[in-house]
């Protein structure tokens, strides 16, 4: 008996596919759903490793998109990171809008200053965009730290709990 499996993919759909079978879709359902149920099982600590893991998630899967697709080298993608996550602060802090709104103007001003940065850096490649990006880094980093009238400086700034209407999302 031969078995016949499926190693080439015809179309560029399949090629991109995220989720090429059955199983790999299982096994995704069955982490989200432990992700789920991890705050009722688990203390506060799991579940906050797993936060900040989950963010970091975030960056990689974008450096993903830059390096993985387009085989550039970015030094600096932790300042997109760094400007989405205060921007969206000031704006939850200083100007007081809500969570639902918050978080994708976070990442319009994060992909904000990625065009920004990226329009001028269109020809660079290699070595150079390299630096560049790691350039990008080291000044966001700069002014982090010394523009402490909006970010708090090496302390950082108080954000208030995300709510969705009346329900807080200040627990685990």
């Amino acid at each position: 008996m031969v078995v016949r499996t499926r190693t080439f993919h015809e179309t560029y759909r399949e090629d991109l596919a995220l989720f090429r079978t059955l199983w790999s879709r299982a096994w995704l359902a069955a982490l989200v759903a432990a992700l789920a149920a991890l705050p009722f099982v688990a203390g506060a600590y799991p579940v906050y490793l797993v936060t900040l893991a989950c963010i970091a998630v975030v960056g990689a899967l974008g450096l993903n998109l830059l390096t993985g697709y387009t085989g550039q080298i970015s030094l600096g993608h932790s300042a997109f990171l760094a400007i989405g996550a205060y921007g969206g602060g000031v704006l939850a802090n200083r100007l007081g809008l809500p969570f639902w709104l918050v978080l994708p103007a976070a990442g319009c001003i994060a992909a904000a200053a990625g065009i920004a940065v990226g329009l001028p850096c269109l020809r660079l490649k290699g070595l150079y965009l390299a630096m560049a990006t790691m350039a990008f880094g080291v000044v966001v980093e700069h002014v982090v730290v010394t523009w402490s009238a909006v970010t708090g400086g090496v302390r950082g700034m108080h954000v208030p709990p995300a709510r969705l209407g009346a329900i807080a999302l200040d627990g685990d």
